[in-house]
């Protein structure tokens, strides 16, 4: 049975999505959680004037000439629609006190992994001892029963701590708390200027999908088809179009769920919890490197920055001399042109914002090569700096708005919020026969937002042929799910360490418009003549992008 998407008026901003249920949050007792709460009250505090003070416990006082010499020096740096007030405001904010501050950090810990989650518990309970909070910050009373002043001062003492235990807790506290404060402070909207709907956002129409819905039961439910394709991304949809165009049955499944161009942008807080796996935030286990991953339908291509770079020449060959050669052939080549002319991928509708000229004017100013970034919007002009929080404008042209709508005119069918436990064998152990995961459906208002509203049922979906596209994260853990042994299985996963540099402008540049990546240097990604080496690109700069890079430069 198929249930269409209800259609509905085409709304005059985007429909703002409801975040998921909160998860439980008794990991920490409460006693943890004040103490976990007086930190981050130590790295965003309340300042205020000492003529202004209401809470001399709970916020920072300055002299009078201080804090208007602040207002007037921020007051004449910054452009509209920054003015003393609102300036006044968002020093005087306390986040501590905001609920949905509160929740976002809740939510971000929940996440986390038990190990580092266990270990931070065992800090905020010895924290929580008179003895344990004189060891730690050097005060009897613990941080909880301190003053605004001493809570900030005892972080500032962990971020210059010369051990790394410390250092690193004050910067992991700094990062949580920014990155709460930037996806929900009202203060730092309204004195940025920032706004989760673009300018001049406009609805548009796209396809409509009709996603496969199964009634409730408590036997696992069977499908049968020719093929299934685990993951509705750049892989999965590519697959899907063409397969189902050559006349197969195709069934595309999913773990998440499709969101249409009238929901898009999401806010900030809103897109982690449902376009990005784990909130797009998974960290090593040495907490040396933190990544981000897409969930969405679409896969990774619904919040990607557009860009179509296609392999070099020197990847190719690494490719072939590994044992791989159709990757330096005429074949791939056809490939490749085939996907960028259906993609519309080019560089000739592009309009650089501030950034993206300032990487291109500096790279020539220093003799170093530069040029415009293909990006596949199908030639339109697309100056969108908010993709990474869904495509408002249905101008990218990733799988969602692109391959799938072209499968399913083809016949291919598509199950949303599919998680795929398993792939099944046949009787050899090597013949892949189908899938079997559970189905969850949204819940009766069309949402994610009740969970006990919600449809959960095991499925198994018997097929001649399975195509395991889950990505680069995922796709090894269904391969081991389903007691593959081979050791290569998730070995040769490598990342790629991203570093960013700022700068402040005395121009307004507005940063978080116009296309978030339109220009990249080239002129190191081969620096040890092997092919290895990296990039320079502009990123997004949303406020929240923004918060956590200022983070990782201090």
């Amino acid at each position: 049975m198929t249930v269409p998407q209800p259609i509905s008026p085409l709304p005059q901003a985007p429909i703002v999505t409801a975040l998921p249920d909160a998860p439980p949050n008794d990991f920490f007792s409460p006693i943890q959680w004040d103490v976990f709460f007086a930190l981050v009250d130590g790295v965003l505090p309340s300042i205020t004037s000492e003529s202004d003070v209401t809470d001399y416990q709970g916020q920072i006082q300055l002299p009078d000439h201080e804090v208007n010499a602040v207002l007037d020096r921020s007051a004449e740096a910054l452009a509209a629609p920054a003015t003393r007030d609102n300036i006044r405001a968002f020093l005087r904010d306390r986040p501590v006190n905001d609920a949905r501050f509160r929740d976002n950090l809740m939510r971000t810990l929940a996440i986390s992994p038990p190990d580092q989650l266990k270990r931070l518990a065992g800090l905020l309970s010895l924290m929580s001892t008179r003895p344990g909070s004189y060891f730690i910050t050097g005060y009897w009373q613990p941080i909880y029963n301190q003053p605004a002043h001493v809570r900030e001062a005892i972080l500032k003492s962990w971020a210059t701590s010369p051990k790394e235990r410390w250092s690193t807790l004050a910067k992991t506290m700094s990062a949580m708390s920014f990155k709460a404060y930037s996806q929900t402070s009202s203060a730092l909207y309204q004195l940025s200027g920032y706004s989760d709907a673009p300018k001049d956002w406009q609805p548009k129409e796209t396809f409509e999908y009709d996603f496969l819905q199964i009634e409730p039961g408590d036997d696992a439910h069977a499908i049968e088809t020719d093929v299934v394709i685990i993951g509705s991304g750049c892989g999965g949809g590519v697959c899907a179009k063409n397969l189902a165009e050559a006349g197969h049955k195709v069934i595309v499944v999913d773990k998440a769920y499709h969101y249409p161009s009238t929901h898009l942008p999401m806010a900030q807080d809103a897109a982690c919890a449902h376009l990005y796996d784990n909130a797009g935030f998974f960290m090593t286990e040495d907490s040396g490197c933190t990544v981000t991953s897409g969930s969405a339908w679409g896969g990774g291509g619904t919040v990607n920055w557009s860009v179509c770079l296609k392999p070099q020449d020197f990847v190719r060959e690494e490719w072939a001399d590994e044992g791989l050669p159709f990757f330096t052939s005429a074949e791939f080549d056809e490939c490749l042109d085939r996907v960028w002319e259906f993609q519309g991928a080019g560089t000739d509708q592009i309009r650089h914002n501030h950034r993206n000229r300032v990487l291109l004017n500096g790279s020539s100013k220093l003799g170093w090569t530069a040029r415009p970034a293909p990006v596949n919007t199908g030639g339109r002009e697309h100056f969108c700096g908010q993709c990474h929080l869904g495509c408002g404008l249905a101008e990218k042209r990733g799988p969602a708005v692109s391959w799938l709508p072209d499968a399913a005119k083809a016949g291919a069918q598509f199950m949303e919020g599919f998680q795929v436990d398993k792939i099944l064998f046949d009787y050899d152990g090597q013949t892949a026969i189908g899938i079997e995961g559970e189905w969850v459906s949204r819940d009766s208002a069309g949402d994610m937002s009740d969970s006990n509203n919600r449809i959960k049922r095991r499925v198994i979906v018997r097929a001649k042929k399975v195509i395991l596209a889950a990505g680069s994260l995922w796709s090894p853990i269904v391969l081991k799910n389903s007691g593959i042994t081979n050791p290569n299985v998730g070995a040769n996963l490598h990342l790629h360490p991203c570093n960013f540099v700022t700068a402040v402008w005395k121009e307004e540049t507005i940063p978080w418009e116009g296309g978030i990546i339109t220009s990249y240097c080239p002129q190191f990604d081969n620096v040890d003549g092997s092919g290895y080496g990296t990039k320079l690109e502009t990123t997004c700069m949303v406020v929240s992008n923004k918060s956590s890079t200022v983070v990782e430069s201090s």
